[in-house]
């Protein structure tokens, strides 16, 4: 047996023999000149608890095939998980009709012929075939750390395996198999409460009970919090915060889409300074503690791209489409069809600076830590303005130390802006997967002056 049908047999997923199998029967079936297929597998596990007590446990397997059929300048989607041969040819038929149906387009670019992608090495077995009482292990362990301090704890384990194939009429054909893992806990004191959230492709990375003490001591610590009047602070934000913001400028500006069409925050200001002199943003889906894949959803090969070396804006991320039309390469970064919003940069990163978390705090003669945003919306595109709230863990910062806890504050900012005040830069990157957008951030803190709180909220 090969590792590919192990790897079917024990977590659910498609191997890439038994993908590209089903690739070339979807794709005889098509009577459309040119078609391209796209297929998802994943199983998916979750453990959930609230109030000191896991409530749920399921699992799912579930099989996504997407045809795209071409012909002419005119092309259609269907999509289906049934997988049998005469829900195959019913796809086909529809994914034709759909294209005889649609507009002209004369800018999209001719299906890609074969081509070679890096390998990643983005599976593990521990990870795809973890078993519910481990998972409740892990509740349980959370959950215990809380009760021990007289707190309710809530969140949720999750593991998942999946395989990616693509495949099309002019002969390419990719295939990617991957894990991935998740740990997130609330811990929730009478007027107070602490938050740990980890992504990892390996299960037994994820330390739930260390995760639990922290969350735990978070909600210990800001108990009884104080107001804080509104105005410009200097912060020190946490990984996951830094990645809240850094995921609004992955699809508000750093897509070649959105450059093009005059939407994108570096309209007119590539190879200009447009954060501080420190920042330097890249997308590298190689990277160790990444979490993406080697290929895009054409099957094109993931490039490292360096988007904003030293503060200047070098670059943006392209897709079959729209490197077209600027007579470059693709830098493999299409998103899943029907992809209205272009090419996206999927594993953005933050190169990380000297300092610890720890050293970050001890440098701040008064300021805020800021744990995580949450209810965060995006204001001014062209700006980067975000507004949204802190949440679970906020604390004032006097003399280098943490002294209290601090209702939670609303903020407004320009993410540039938050990267051009930025004065530290920690030394340890965290992923944050945001399935929502498609893409995943390594990110360190950051200490940032001047972070403009707007209001304050009652909690």
């Amino acid at each position: 047996m090969s590792g590919d049908e192990a790897r079917a047999l024990h977590s659910g997923v498609l191997s890439s023999d038994a993908a590209r199998r089903l690739l070339e029967e979807a794709l005889g079936s098509s009577r459309a000149p040119h078609t391209e297929a796209l297929l998802t597998s994943r199983s998916e596990a979750l453990t959930r608890f609230a109030n000191n007590a896991i409530h749920q446990n399921v699992a799912a397997v579930n099989h996504s095939l997407t045809l795209r059929a071409v012909e002419g300048d005119r092309s259609g989607l269907a999509t289906t998980n049934r997988l049998d041969a005469m829900a195959l040819r019913e796809l086909a038929d529809q994914a034709l009709a759909m294209a005889r149906l649609s507009p002209e387009d004369p800018d999209s670019p001719p299906l890609g012929g074969p081509q070679r992608h890096p390998p990643l090495e983005a599976w593990r077995e521990a990870t795809a075939t973890l078993p519910p009482e481990a998972r409740a292990r892990g509740a349980g362990a959370a959950i215990a750390a809380g009760q021990a301090r007289g707190l309710t704890a809530a969140g949720a384990f999750t593991t998942a395996a999946r395989s990616v194939a693509i495949a099309n009429s002019r002969g390419r054909f990719a295939y990617h198999a991957s894990t991935y893992a998740r740990f997130t806990r609330t811990m929730l004191g009478p007027d107070s409460s602490g938050w740990t959230d980890r992504h990892r492709r390996d299960a037994e990375q994820l330390e739930p009970a260390a995760l639990g003490e922290i969350a735990a001591r978070k909600a210990e610590g800001s108990a009884r919090p104080a107001a804080l009047d509104p105005g410009p602070y200097t912060v020190v934000l946490e990984p996951a915060a830094v990645a809240e913001l850094l995921s609004f400028l992955a699809w508000s500006g750093l897509g070649a889409r959105s450059l093009q069409e005059g939407r994108s925050f570096l309209t007119g200001r590539m190879g200009e300074r447009v954060t501080g002199e420190r920042i330097t943003l890249r997308d590298d889906a190689g990277h160790p503690l990444g979490l993406g894949q080697p290929f895009d959803w054409e099957g094109t090969p993931r490039r490292p791209v360096t988007l904003i070396e030293n503060g200047v804006a070098r670059a943006v991320v392209h897709d079959r489409r729209t490197a077209l039309k600027e007579g470059v390469e693709s830098t493999g970064h299409a998103m899943p069809p029907p992809a209205p919003d272009g090419p996206q940069p999927c594993d953005l990163l933050l190169e990380p600076g000297n300092d610890t978390l720890e050293a970050l705090v001890a440098s701040t003669e008064r300021g805020v830590l800021v744990t995580r945003f949450w209810y965060n919306r995006l204001v001014d595109q062209r700006l980067t303005r975000v507004t949204g709230m802190t949440r679970d863990g906020t604390f004032l910062i006097e003399g280098g130390r943490l002294t209290r806890g601090v209702r939670n504050l609303r903020f407004n900012e320009s993410v540039l802006g938050v990267l051009e005040r930025a004065d530290g830069i920690g030394r340890d990157l965290e992923p944050t997967v945001f399935e929502w957008a498609g893409h995943c951030v390594l990110a360190p803190a950051l200490k940032v002056r001047e972070f403009h709180f707007t209001s304050v909220t009652r909690y």
